[in-house]
Formats: C-alpha cells, structure tokens, sequence
C-alpha cells in the first residue's frame, strides 16, 4: 500500500497582507493567513444598495 504524498508550499512565507507577519503552513498555498483571506472574501462580496425591494 502506497501513502499519498502532500502537496506543500515552501517553508517561511508570510501572509502578503500590509503589515502582517504572520508565517504560513506549508500546506496553505495561498499568499494570505486564514484571517486575511476571509477578510478579502467579505471585502469583494456584494453590498446592499440601501434600497430595499417592494
């Protein structure tokens, strides 16, 4: 039986967000921490245009 082998990321990157210093997991091969990837994912959804639906 053959063990499957995990993609990695390189060691000692941090999180590409302004002013964060975060290290990232070799197994998190995004450019930002978990905090900092949802944060963006808030940012960009869609924000209500203060008229509501009648």
């Amino acid at each position: 039986m053959s063990k499957k082998v995990l993609k990695t990321s390189p060691e000692g990157r941090l999180c590409q967000f302004p002013k964060c210093t975060r290290l990232l997991s070799i197994y998190n091969h995004q450019e930002y921490c978990r905090m900092h990837l949802e944060q963006m994912a808030q940012a960009a959804k869609p924000k209500p245009n203060g008229f509501s639906a009648r």
